[in-house]
């Protein structure tokens, strides 16, 4: 792929990341910020159960790529994806549930040709006789946009089980994109990546939600390679933006896991910590600074979580949330 046309895809995959990113936690403030309202973890939903990702001894020796390009194919040609997409800018209450649901009827066959793809240890991603992908991979996007609703709408109803279930069907998606024949591919895991944990910032806000703190720390870290073959074929300065767009992705999931740590030691403490320090086992570094993320409390139920911006990024590169703890009730 030439500079040129490279350099276009990174554009769009980034405003389609960010995009993604914004549209599914509600919209940051004017500074960046990410406000969440968190409740403390109940005993009863400590989710040490959750994976996103099957197990060794779920996987098998099937190739994913058939199964992608059927669940494609399965759906409707004229399903309004930009309807779609503006339910998720919506309150979980002002959920239209029965257009929903009408609209999900069309996932009832993508969804087990998912489940069975992401439990393949390989996709043999095809090339078609003029070099490009051989599926749409616009197509996966839209897949991935689905995905997100049925969270949504599972969500809406409580059924979290289900919600962890689907969110790894989102992963293994991912995970099969980044060993892609190219860095678009990989471009197109993260941009997913980004999708999942909006996803997951409007999950942890739910009062009974289970925690995904052990689901999180199950996943290969780091989730995507940020340094990918393809990288060294190029001039530095094209080189900054796709390792933004890639370590954006890990750093994102690694906040949600302080999250969840962070939510599960107030479960216990009915507050948030003075300091990282109280929280065990250790979480993992921020992969951009190497350090642990930037943790203040200004009250016991109200604190700060964020990481700087990268050497060579923009202000929306930098990952900053505020956290409002919502007590438990009497």
């Amino acid at each position: 792929m030439n500079a040129k046309r490279m350099g276009m895809v990174f554009g769009l995959l980034l405003l389609w990341f960010g995009q993604c990113c914004w549209a599914a936690a509600g919209g940051p403030s004017q500074d960046g910020t990410k406000k969440l309202v968190l409740h403390p973890l109940s005993p009863k939903g400590s989710g040490s159960e959750n994976r996103f990702l099957p197990g060794p001894q779920e996987m098998t020796e099937g190739d994913a790529f058939p199964l992608y390009v059927n669940a494609v194919e399965s759906l409707p040609k004229d399903l309004d994806w930009a309807k779609i997409k503006s339910w998720r800018e919506l309150p979980l209450k002002d959920l239209p549930q029965g257009e929903v649901a009408a609209v999900l009827r069309s996932y009832d066959v993508c969804l087990p040709l998912l489940e069975q793809a992401g439990r393949c240890k390989r996709c043999n991603w095809a090339i078609n006789s003029a070099g490009n992908s051989a599926i749409d991979l616009q197509s996966l996007r839209n897949v991935a946009f689905l995905t997100a609703l049925k969270v949504r709408s599972q969500l809406a109803c409580g059924d979290y089980a289900a919600c962890v279930q689907n969110l790894g069907m989102a992963f293994s998606l991912a995970r099969h994109l980044s060993e892609g024949p190219t860095l678009v591919y990989t471009l197109v895991g993260a941009a997913i990546i980004g999708v999942t944990c909006g996803e997951m910032e409007l999950y942890v806000q739910q009062g009974d939600a289970p925690s995904l703190e052990a689901a999180l720390r199950s996943l290969p870290q780091p989730f995507m390679d940020e340094e990918p073959s393809e990288l060294y074929g190029m001039k530095e300065a094209d080189r900054v933006r796709p390792r933004q767009v890639l370590r954006r992705a890990n750093r994102h999931l690694i906040a949600m896991q302080y999250i969840e740590a962070l939510r599960g030691y107030a479960g216990k403490a009915g507050q948030w910590p003075e300091t990282l320090d109280e929280i065990k086992p250790a979480l993992p570094n921020d992969p951009v600074t190497d350090k642990p993320f930037e943790y203040r409390r200004i009250t016991k139920t109200q604190a700060t979580l964020a990481g700087p911006m990268p050497e060579g990024g923009s202000a929306k590169d930098i990952m900053r949330h505020e956290l409002n703890l919502q007590p438990k009730e009497r």
